[in-house]
């Protein structure tokens, strides 16, 4: 393809800025997971009578995560661990922390699907599991016996261990979007085990300083930072202001409540060992992963109504939206670090030079110290969509 060159007051003065246009914007042919088990199909579980989040996008948005095993051919149905006999760019494994990931090799096997594997996006779902109710860690902070030396030393290394999985994803060139990580103390099953509320926010500090390194991570490596933690929080409440129901399509889902093995609560909150989400909340969760992508990327999906979330669940329509009033847009629980325009990587657009940097490009090969002025990414710097997407998002603040 051509390009051309130009000069600066020509294209100050000729240019058609299209706020909100993503047409020319990568599309997700296929997207990777890697993570725990509310990222892990829930098939494989005593609660498969649930649909996690990954799910719910392949079978109602037509999401592609690759074919199952069984699909595919594999000998047995399976593809081995950590995958079983899930979709085939899904590494997300049941009971995966942010040590077992890397053992696991979750983020070498999905970073060996980028590009010629089909993969062009991915989600990172990790953490959670560092502090869950069966660990040492909740016990011995909750009870206050770890020194505050111990605390830091055990946050650092889940921050280091999630680094190692973000740079060998990063290095891929993936589009990829980092979760942060999701406090299990207001799950049923921690509450029943661990009483105190107080008591479980001193293990929700030590999760508040990972999800700082988590943000730190996002920003330095310029990736969409999903904040599953804040939209958990504004479902479910905090340790000492628990929220009891959730109102979707007018239905109290029943926050207290876990189903049963039988499936006979479909109400509930969660599934029957009251620590993974049911249908219903794996729904919230899968908009939220949807606007992830279209923030970043301009992936174009639309988003599950209310009504769509229930009927996943196989729960009546209660006759209108409700969710949308008590946990607000998903867009503020998503922050993009991944800015072309943001050439010193200072967060914002506009300074003089993000500029100079941009039009040092214009009718080259992109390179590294081009930043990613190749927007439309044919490998070339100066067609009408990179002119037009540097200039709709210069000094527009955060990227």
């Amino acid at each position: 393809m051509s390009t051309r060159r130009t000069t600066i007051a020509g294209l100050l003065g000729g240019l058609v800025l299209m706020a909100g246009d993503s047409s020319g914007l990568a599309q997700v042919t296929m997207l990777g997971a890697a993570g725990d088990s509310l990222t892990d199909e829930y098939s494989e579980e005593t609660y498969s009578y649930a649909a996690s989040w990954t799910t719910q996008l392949v079978l109602f948005r037509g999401v592609n995560m690759g074919p199952t095993a069984q699909a595919a051919g594999q000998s047995g149905g399976t593809w081995g661990e950590p995958r079983r006999t899930g979709y085939a760019a899904n590494w997300a494994r049941y009971g995966a922390d942010s040590t077992t990931l890397l053992s696991q090799g979750q983020h070498t096997g999905l970073a060996a699907q980028v590009g010629p594997g089909g993969v062009s996006h991915a989600v990172l779902e990790i953490g959670t599991n560092d502090f869950s109710p069966s660990t040492s860690a909740y016990f011995n902070i909750y009870w206050g016996f770890w020194s505050q030396s111990q605390i830091d030393s055990y946050v650092n290394a889940q921050i280091a261990d999630i680094a190692s999985a973000v740079g060998t994803l990063d290095a891929t060139g993936v589009g990829l979007a980092l979760c942060n990580c999701v406090d299990f103390g207001v799950a049923p099953v921690t509450r029943g085990i661990f009483g105190n509320a107080s008591r479980r926010d001193r293990v929700t500090a030590a999760i508040g300083r990972v999800n700082d390194g988590v943000e730190d991570l996002a920003r330095q490596h310029r990736l969409v930072l999903v904040d599953v933690n804040g939209l958990a929080t504004a479902i479910l409440g905090t340790n000492t202001a628990l929220r009891q129901f959730l109102a979707i399509g007018n239905v109290n889902i029943q926050l207290f409540n876990r189903d049963t093995t039988t499936h006979t609560n479909p109400l509930a909150g969660f599934v029957d060992d009251g620590a993974h989400p049911h249908t219903t909340l794996q729904g919230v969760f899968a908009n939220l992963m949807m606007t992830a992508l279209n923030t970043g990327w301009g992936a174009g999906y639309s988003m599950f109504s209310d009504q769509e979330i229930l009927a996943h669940g196989g729960i009546a329509y209660g006759g209108a939206e409700t969710l949308a009033g008590q946990i607000g847009p998903y867009s503020q629980y998503i922050r993009s670090f991944w800015c072309s325009a943001d050439f010193d990587n200072d967060g914002d657009t506009g300074t003089d030079i993000d500029i100079e940097a941009f039009f040092a490009c214009l009718g080259g090969s992109c390179c590294i110290t081009c930043g990613s002025a190749d927007f439309d990414g044919d490998g070339d710097v100066g067609t009408d969509l990179d002119i037009e997407t540097f200039f709709r998002v210069l000094g527009g603040g955060s990227c």
